[in-house]
């Protein structure tokens, strides 16, 4: 939505960088999104922006956004253009590569980030943070993926067998820009976090179908063939990449997907369940 500076209760040298035209942006996850003057600025969680604007600080094998100033709560970074025609199958692998460059220069961890507030989803303690509010919710869920809401130790102990890397948290193409042909900027970066690779493939599975208009599972087979493929530091072991895999796709199911179940509709909520409910069974069989 449109907003007056006078509306926007901005620190002023925020206003100041933006410039007298500015925009209020709206599904901008935790933060406050104003774009002016060919910059955008994020407001919000002092957590969640240091999070952001260390990654942005941090060179990348993959374009971003450049940061522009930043303090407590607040940071300002260069716009980007967008194409928000269609996304083809060759800019999907594209992106998958992209993800591939990422981890494999944070591999076997995130030393560079050592100090910034990164995600640790698959810590003990990072798991609790995600999945206790859910367990407050007592959703009916069936059994086995119940206990593992109210221990997710099977899962960590498959992600912990993997190497760590540097996570974008939220990769899929909505949050990637494309400026121009063959060019993507990776954005909203405030999930980062460290953890094993196959958890940001198992977020782009999971929310790229929808969004490039192709049936849930047609893309996951090739897709994860493509992103191991492009990979310069060949994964190890196959099977163990696998297992993390699925075990990110169960959690990230519990922690995002279980608070939405009681306002989905009941074909969508099934076909969640069960593929969450597939995945574990997979990972316990393995």
């Amino acid at each position: 939505m449109a907003g007056h500076p006078e509306e926007l209760p901005l620190l002023g040298g925020v206003a100041a960088l933006l410039g007298a035209s500015m925009v209020e942006h709206e599904g901008a996850g935790a933060c406050r999104v104003i774009s002016g003057g060919g910059l955008v600025a994020k407001i919000g969680p002092p957590d969640v922006v240091a999070r952001e604007a260390a990654v942005l600080a941090t060179p990348l094998p993959v374009s971003k956004p450049v940061l522009v100033d930043t303090g407590p709560g607040w940071l300002v970074m260069t716009a980007e253009p967008d194409d928000d025609g269609p996304w083809g199958e060759d800019e999907l692998q594209a992106a998958l590569g992209d993800l591939a460059r990422l981890h494999d220069a944070f591999a076997p961890g995130a030393a560079a980030l050592a100090d910034a507030p990164l995600r640790r989803p698959f810590s003990p303690e990072g798991a609790d943070l995600l999945l206790e509010p859910v367990r407050r919710l007592g959703f009916d869920l069936p059994a086995a993926l119940g206990r593992v809401l109210a221990d997710p130790a099977v899962l960590l102990a498959a992600a912990s067998d993997e190497p760590v890397t540097l996570l974008h948290g939220d990769p899929w193409p909505g949050n990637v820009l494309r400026p121009s042909p063959g060019r993507r900027v990776w954005i909203d970066w405030e999930m980062a976090g460290v953890g094993p690779a196959a958890a940001d493939l198992a977020t782009w599975l999971g929310q790229t179908p929808w969004h490039a208009g192709v049936p849930d599972g047609a893309l996951a087979g090739r897709e994860v063939e493509i992103y191991l493929s492009s990979r310069s530091r060949p994964v190890d072991d196959p099977v163990r990449f696998e297992r993390a895999l699925h075990a990110a796709t169960v959690l990230w199911f519990l922690a995002y997907d279980v608070p939405q179940l009681a306002g989905a509709p009941a074909g969508r909520a099934d076909m969640l369940i069960s593929a969450a409910q597939a995945a574990l069974d997979r990972l316990e069989a393995s």
